[in-house]
C-alpha cells in the first residue's frame, strides 16, 4: 500500500473523522504528521499498546521510543516486542490471520515439480546434442548444417523462454 499523498512511501491506514463520518486514509506517517499535525506525530502513534514502558533487555530501547522514532535499538527488541510488532504490522497491512509470509504463489505439488524438472532435463540434454552437433559440423567445414542447428538452437532456446523451463 503506497501513500496517497506523496505516493512514494509505504502507507499505512489512518481513520479520521470528517462531516460526521468516518473516512480512512492510507499515508506515509511523515504525509500524515504535515496533514494533521494536531495528533501525536508517532511512526506508529495509531497503534494501541500497554507496553510503552517496556524496554529491550539487550540496549534498553522502550516501546515508546519505537512508536515515535519506528527504529529498533538492536536485534533483540524483535523478541522483546515481539506481540507488539506483530500486532503493528498487522494494522499497517490490514492483514487479518496469519502474519507469515507465503510467497507469490501457492506451494507447488511434488507432480508438478517432477514435471518442471523433467522438462528442465529433457532441455538440457536437446540443447546439449545441438551443441555437440553443432560444434561437429564446424570443424568438419559443413557450414549449411552448422547454419540449421543455429537456428534449431535459436528456436530451442526461444521455446524454453516462452515455457520457463
Amino acid at each position: 500500500m503506497i501513500c496517497e499523498n506523496c505516493g512514494k512511501n509505504p502507507a499505512q491506514k489512518f481513520i479520521r473523522k470528517a462531516g460526521g463520518q468516518e473516512v480512512v486514509v492510507e499515508l506515509c506517517p511523515a504525509c500524515y504528521g504535515k496533514l494533521y499535525p494536531e495528533k501525536e506525530n508517532g511512526f506508529f502513534a495509531d497503534v494501541p499498546s500497554a507496553a510503552d514502558g517496556k524496554a529491550c533487555p539487550s540496549c534498553g530501547t522502550t516501546m515508546a521510543q519505537f512508536r515515535s522514532t519506528g527504529l529498533l535499538g538492536c536485534a533483540d527488541c524483535y523478541t522483546a516486542f515481539r506481540g507488539e510488532l506483530v500486532e503493528a504490522v498487522r494494522g499497517m497491512q490490514g492483514i487479518r490471520g496469519e502474519v507469515r509470509h507465503t510467497g507469490k504463489r501457492p506451494e507447488s505439488s511434488a507432480e508438478e515439480k517432477e514435471e518442471k524438472y523433467d522438462r528442465a532435463r529433457d532441455y538440457a540434454a536437446r540443447r546439449e546434442g545441438i551443441i555437440e552437433r553443432l560444434e561437429a559440423a564446424m570443424r568438419t567445414g559443413d557450414y549449411a548444417a552448422a547454419r540449421q542447428l543455429q537456428r534449431e538452437l535459436k528456436a530451442l532456446n526461444a521455446r524454453s523462454m516462452k515455457e520457463d523451463v
